[in-house]
């Protein structure tokens, strides 16, 4: 079983401004540890955590955001950074093979503790990571590399524990990576079958699902 190991829970009850020297925002992004606690996951998100700018943050489909720690050495390599968990805003800092978006398809559900999730889309990055280190390109590179992390979206909300797993229940029949996704949103805009699979795929969220559907006509 592909199960996804959880290396840290972050949230954030508080905005807060954050400044850089190109710009600064009033956020909720800058996540902290709530480690070795029970919590609990509602349907738009993990209870104590707040979500400010709600146009395009949190809700059901972005109840959850991951991010794979393994791609942190990466970036302290381009960009000499050194980054701790929570360093791109995620609620669940992942490790492993397993978590990489490459091997995690949209669509495929997973228990937490005692609620299941659903993988719904790509983390779409914003200018907000570019604030929060100070470095205005970072979510442009984010976008070239694909190393965007991914939502969850909330099936059915339960208590879990900082310590739990995600255990895969259900993997998608379509087998479509977070990846794939990122490549046909960013680099290959002509691929029109993998586009037509993902404007298909009901497990996509709308949004990213009508993108596709705008690209297929052109």
């Amino acid at each position: 079983m592909a199960n996804i190991n959880i290396l840290s829970v972050n949230i954030q009850g508080t905005p807060e401004l954050l400044v850089a020297d190109h710009q600064s925002v009033t956020t909720s992004f800058r996540k902290l540890p709530a480690n070795d606690q029970d919590l609990y996951l509602g349907m738009e998100g993990i209870i104590g955590d707040s979500v400010y700018h709600t146009d395009v943050h949190g809700g059901n489909d972005k109840a959850i955001c991951c991010y794979n720690a393994d791609h942190y050495s990466y970036w302290k390599t381009l960009l000499n950074i050194d980054l701790e968990n929570a360093a791109f805003g995620e609620n669940l800092t992942l490790t492993g093979d397993n978590a990489l978006e490459k091997n995690v398809f949209i669509g495929s559900q997973y228990q937490l503790g005692n609620a299941t999730v659903q993988v719904s889309q790509p983390r779409q990055p914003c200018y907000i990571i570019g604030v929060r280190h100070n470095y205005k390109k970072f979510a442009v590179h984010i976008q070239e590399t694909g190393f965007s992390g991914f939502y969850l979206r909330t099936i059915k909300p339960g208590k879990f524990h900082s310590s739990n797993q995600l255990i895969l229940m259900d993997e998608h029949p379509e087998k479509i990576p977070v990846m794939a996704a990122n490549t046909s949103r960013y680099h290959n805009t002509t691929d029109k079958e993998m586009l037509q699979r993902l404007a298909n795929l009901e497990d996509l969220t709308i949004s990213w699902r009508k993108h596709f559907e705008n690209l297929l006509q052109k």
